[in-house]
């Protein structure tokens, strides 16, 4: 199970906007805010983190003042989540876990999802928005380290068994309780940079990609291999949907499909677009092998949240953390009455300015 509870992980469509944009007063921003051992924090950091959360908080809440109350209320732990961030990357470097293969295959799978011919041209790709390659392979490095410590050192640890999942089931099973929803996947052949007098072939390619599928190819493995949707990649996936809240010409085009059932090609803004009706959850309780993987996931970090908070903790009281006077470490703690060690980084004490 992946463990995503830190907002660690700079996405390239985000990068793509964040990172231009703080190009400008390096100086300032180079400010160093805090020290975490031997690693540092500056100011440009935050700034990232917080240009970052407001873009992820815009896409889920669009009233301006609720916008500006969950920022407010979330950017408070930034500081804390890059000081957690540095204490687990470092861990993982002292566990001496290397993750530069993985880096090089997650860039590859970027690449595919860009239509890209080589990294090479995913670099030029990246330049050319102003994002520097290593300071992203440095992202990506540092995500999949804390993935693999929190791994190691949390989550791993924690069994959620499946009486626990049932004894939920039946004492609190109202909770999940769900409206009709449906799963599709899709194929995009996109009409974005083409010319006029290319539309009608755009047009002619959905219709024999379409054509292919009636006549038994896999949905999926046309769009690995077709779509032009970032969905591709995981054929054509887009998970579930409230059939009331999606748009009526799609919601009009799935509408009689039977499962596994393909719509006719939709024009869209983007293109023409496949749709394939996966799944449908009728509205009410689901049944418990339905549920039985969201009630584990809740389990899970029910058990895992404080855990890992407490192991931050130790990785903490066993760590020199230094923030500048004006910011705020919101999980900060009382450092252990140990020696220094000479020579070493660990068992330094806590100083705030």
């Amino acid at each position: 199970m992946r463990l995503r509870i830190i907002r660690w992980a700079l996405p390239l469509a985000a990068a793509l906007l964040v990172l231009p944009a703080l190009a400008g007063d390096r100086e300032v921003l180079e400010e160093i805010i805090a020290r975490v051992n031997n690693e540092v924090i500056t100011r440009g950091d935050l700034e990232r983190s917080r240009q970052l959360l407001r873009q992820e908080l815009g896409q889920r809440v669009k009233n301006p003042a609720e916008l500006e109350r969950a920022l407010a209320e979330q950017e408070q732990n930034l500081l804390r989540d890059l000081i957690d961030q540095s204490l687990l990357v470092q861990r993982g470097n002292d566990m001496g876990f290397s993750v530069e293969a993985d880096v090089i295959k997650r860039l590859d799978r970027i690449r595919q999802e860009m239509k890209l011919d080589s990294l090479e041209a995913l670099e030029r790709t990246m330049a050319a928005q102003g994002i520097n390659i290593q300071d992203y392979k440095q992202e990506l490095r540092n995500n999949m380290l804390t993935q693999m410590v929190v791994q190691r050192e949390v989550s791993g640890k924690v069994f959620v068994d499946s009486e626990k999942v049932r004894q939920y089931y039946l004492t609190r099973r109202e909770e999940l309780a769900q409206p009709e929803r449906v799963r599709l996947r899709e194929i995009l052949v996109s009409t974005e940079k083409f010319s006029p007098a290319e539309i009608p072939a755009r047009e002619e390619r959905a219709r024999e990609l379409l054509a292919k599928i009636r006549k038994g190819e896999k949905f999926e493995d046309l769009a690995r291999e077709y779509s032009d949707a970032p969905t591709g990649a995981e054929g054509g996936d887009l998970g579930y949907f409230e059939p009331d809240k999606l748009a009526p010409a799609i919601r009009e085009a799935i509408s009689n499909l039977n499962i596994n059932g393909v719509s006719d090609a939709i024009r869209t803004q983007q293109g023409w677009l496949v749709l394939q009706l996966v799944e449908r959850r009728a509205a009410g309780v689901p049944p418990l092998e339905e549920a039985e993987d969201e009630i584990r996931n809740r389990l899970f970090m029910d058990e895992v949240q404080p855990a890992l908070r407490e192991f931050l903790s130790e990785l903490r009281r066993d760590a020199f953390v230094y923030v500048k006077a004006g910011y705020q470490d919101t999980a900060a703690v009382e450092p252990e009455d140990l020696p220094v060690r000479r020579g070493s980084r660990r068992g330094s004490r806590r100083r705030r300015d």
